[in-house]
């Protein structure tokens, strides 16, 4: 049985979505490079979600977002939804777009661990030596550059009908915890640190006469083809808390053991006909689809940054 989400407003998550049997059907082009910008960025507005860092590999994506809603749900339904039905509609194909299953969730407790996973994301492409920097990336892509810019993406040509709007706007911005430096400062300490990894991954590279792929080959891969190397288990191991700090750790797992017991406690309660019940902070799946109370998240609750506004 999938284990219930607990999603709460004002947390940051890490976020990835990949491509089924890891086909490279998000291989950048021109028209994949336009629609994943056009559906996350109607996506975020329609619920809630902050953009802070987006890496759009060729089979998978990694996000980065502030969920001011508690709907991060909907948004990933919604955005990877519309990308699987128009790059589908692209690419004459039928099929399953993304791996079965759902999407995988991070929850990040603290700021170095929103800082260590947007590095994460960035660094995707140059790890996976497919080019020298992040931003030669091919793909679509929100960078520190990006923050404070407003987005602007016309509906692509194909799948799309009138009812769709004919241009998506947003703006990426960094992740709370920075109010004492300009916007400038803060896009210059990410840079800085992005620099230092991509120089320490480039002298690896150089110690071991290693070439990078580059941009031009990316893009000449088949969207039909798969990586040849296997993936080990270990790399697949999303956990649901990111933090170095074991105390804060601790008091997230305990308080996602609390919320799986009350919610299977209450969910029988109100399958057995009790339907005056409330729900433990952070209900997901049963508050799509039936009219539920939830309780109010606890004032101590770890992890809670992203407001709106």
């Amino acid at each position: 049985m999938t284990q219930p989400r607990r999603h709460i407003a004002g947390q940051i998550a890490f976020i990835t979505r990949r491509c089924s049997e890891r086909r490279f059907f998000l291989r950048p082009d021109d028209y994949i490079n336009q629609s994943i910008p056009y559906e996350l960025g109607r996506a975020a507005e329609r619920h809630g979600q902050q953009v802070y860092g987006v890496m759009a590999m060729s089979n998978h994506v990694h996000l980065a977002v502030g969920d001011t809603t508690g709907d991060r749900s909907y948004f990933m339904r919604d955005s990877m939804s519309g990308i699987a039905r128009s790059r589908n509609r692209d690419l004459n194909r039928e099929g399953h777009f993304w791996e079965s299953g759902s999407y995988n969730d991070t929850v990040l407790l603290d700021q170095d661990a929103i800082e260590r996973k947007l590095i994460y994301t960035w660094l995707n492409p140059v790890q996976a030596g497919l080019v020298e920097r992040a931003e030669d990336w091919p793909g679509f892509k929100i960078l520190p550059k990006h923050w404070g810019k407003t987005i602007r993406i016309e509906k692509p040509a194909k799948f799309y009908g009138i009812d769709s709007p004919d241009v998506v706007e947003f703006t990426p911005q960094p992740p709370p915890g920075y109010d004492d430096m300009t916007l400038e400062e803060v896009k210059e300490h990410f840079e800085k640190r992005l620099r230092r990894a991509e120089d320490e991954i480039a002298a690896v590279r150089r110690e071991i006469n290693e070439e990078v792929c580059g941009a031009d080959r990316v893009k000449k891969v088949s969207t039909d083809a798969s990586p040849t190397r296997q993936e080990s288990n270990r790399s697949r191991r999303i956990p649901r808390f990111a933090t170095r700090d074991s105390k804060l750790m601790d008091v997230a797992r305990k308080r996602y053991r609390a919320f799986k017991d009350r919610y299977e406690t209450r969910r029988q309660r109100w399958v057995n006909g009790k339907k005056g019940v409330t729900f433990p902070c952070g209900t997901v799946q049963l508050k799509r689809c039936a009219p539920i109370k939830c309780d109010d998240p606890p004032k101590d609750e770890p992890g809670l940054f992203a407001t709106a506004g």
